[in-house]
């Protein structure tokens, strides 16, 4: 027999609706890597900064790579075998990394926890796709959906701070492995045991090309995380790895051209609306990077510690909250698109205009809460509006084969190439500014001693300097992609145009009695069309 839901006959309705919300948040909150307590991981272990850096991109590279297999694996396994396997899987590399004191066993695990924790979610994604969406409308389910997954993340990053906080950060890893060990006995116990469909074999999956891409990525994400360390292609390190990622993925491509059964497709980025929609993501992962910007001055300039941090996070849900409300309505009245993704580029520029004027050296938190409620905004609506229009029109069959390098693009190209260069360019103006402030200084003003002790403050100020530069082109760069899609038709505006150019010219055929049944049609069609 088949069973496409997830319990056994004898659980209520209600305590289904328990599971798949435990089971939601379970894989929401917990991670491989947390941002919020990166630093005391550092100071703990002595590893270097950047490995716990490439751990957090490879966490994604992994989701991505599992991307295509999911529907194969659930083909071929019951739902309660994949749903225990990811979990223990994620409870055992959970303990690998609280436990290891080595960077290349965290960036591995990390890996591993990223292609483990995408076959349970997946789980649990589909009947919440029909919960929020029973008509399988995708702008409902992905306004409802993206903000409850954005918020979740903010959360779990906020109660790690508390914990390492209190604690150290192994117990944040400890507990996880703790929850989902629990939770893999509870789906032991109340998940069926029957099929969701056919049984099918794991044949004809390319294994090789899940190798080219995995290492190809991760490669790329050695770059992004040591370029600044190791001055970029200076280093003979950087130099091999760039090679390969590039050689790699060249390969990679090449090879699905050969597959009867390809495990990527790239014929998506023919479609127009793609290829804007990659433009658009490549907008969204610079304002993700400039983050950055925001943490320099909060830690260096503000003094505050990764929990106060990590409560700023806090501050961006109201925003989430208003996207996911906007973004329901918006797809609700079928409004065009157009609008609701410039809204949110703005939202991103208003909200580093304002921290453009907030960069002092000294600032109530308060300052922070219209700030954050527009990047919050400016987030959620981008992750709704450009997932949206980007993959209008895919057809079902090439979607998980196309997906994965869409997803790998928005959740780790984009922002890892602007957040390691950011990181450069704010390094290099800071030098710059020291240069320019200690051109005011003479022999005789450093010999005085109420001067020296104010060379801490010129550093201060020179980071201060560098943050404004820094945000002055982020924001050059934000007016910019405004104007390119208050400007660009969204495959709506040139339909119109030419419904009345076609009607304009049917009046005037018609006025003068050349009137014909092609043109009538024509009109018909564009029409139909708009």
């Amino acid at each position: 027999m088949y069973n496409r839901g997830l319990t056994k006959d004898w659980v209520p309705k209600i305590g289904i609706l328990l599971l798949i919300i435990l089971l939601l948040f379970t894989f929401m909150l917990v991670n491989p890597i947390y941002s919020s307590n990166m630093g005391q991981m550092v100071g703990s272990t002595g590893i270097m900064s950047e490995y716990f850096v490439w751990a957090n991109f490879a966490s994604t590279i992994g989701m991505a790579a599992a991307i295509p297999l999911v529907m194969r694996f659930k083909m071929r396994f019951r739902s309660k075998e994949l749903m225990v396997s990811s979990l223990l899987t994620m409870a055992v590399l959970s303990v690998a990394i609280a436990t290891t004191m080595s960077p290349e066993v965290i960036v591995g695990s990390a890996f591993l926890f990223g292609f483990a924790k995408m076959f349970g979610m997946i789980e649990v994604i589909l009947p919440v796709m029909f919960i929020l969406s029973p008509t399988g409308d995708k702008g409902r389910f992905y306004s409802l959906f993206y903000p409850i997954a954005i918020i979740a993340g903010q959360v779990g990053g906020l109660i790690a701070a508390n914990v390492s906080l209190g604690y150290d950060w192994q117990s944040i890893h400890m507990y996880a492995a703790a929850t989902l060990l629990l939770v893999a006995l509870i789906c032991t116990v109340v998940m069926h045991d029957l099929r969701f469909s056919r049984k099918m074999p794991l044949y004809q999956i390319d294994w090789l090309s899940i190798v080219l891409f995995s290492a190809s990525m991760l490669s790329l994400a050695y770059v992004f995380a040591f370029g600044r360390q190791q001055a970029w292609f200076v280093s003979t390190s950087i130099q091999y790895a760039a090679v390969a990622s590039i050689a790699l993925a060249v390969c990679l491509v090449v090879r699905q051209q050969f597959l009867k059964r390809p495990y990527m497709t790239f014929g998506l980025f023919k479609k127009a609306n793609v290829r804007i929609g990659v433009v658009l993501l490549i907008g969204l992962g610079m304002f993700m990077g400039a983050g950055s910007i925001q943490s320099i001055y909060t830690n260096a300039i503000l003094g505050y510690n990764w929990k106060i941090n990590a409560s700023l996070s806090l501050m961006t849900m109201p925003g989430m909250v208003i996207a996911g409300f906007v973004g329901f309505h918006w797809t609700k009245h079928k409004l065009p698109i157009k609008m609701y993704i410039f809204s949110g580029f703005a939202a991103y520029v208003l909200n580093y205009v304002i921290l453009y004027f907030m960069m002092v050296p000294g600032l109530s938190i308060d300052w922070f809460l219209l700030p954050q409620l527009l990047n919050g905004y400016g987030m959620c609506s981008l992750f709704i509006a450009i997932w949206l229009y980007g993959l209008n029109g895919i057809p079902q069959n090439d979607m998980l084969t196309s997906v994965g390098s869409v997803m790998v693009f928005r959740s780790f190209i984009a922002t890892a190439f602007f957040g390691a260069l950011f990181s450069w360019v704010q390094y290099a103006l800071q030098w710059q500014s020291v240069n320019n402030l200690a051109f005011y200084f003479d022999a005789t003003i450093m010999n005085t001693y109420g001067t020296v002790g104010n060379f801490g403050q010129m550093q201060l100020d020179a980071i201060l300097a560098a943050n404004k530069t820094l945000l002055g082109y982020v924001i050059i760069a934000g007016l910019a992609f405004l104007t390119f899609i208050f400007f660009h038709q969204f495959g709506n505006f040139k339909y119109r145009i030419a419904r009345y150019r076609i009607r304009k010219s049917e009046w005037e055929s018609r006025r003068d009695g050349k009137v014909d049944a092609t043109t009538s049609a024509g009109a018909e069609d564009v029409a139909g069309i708009v």
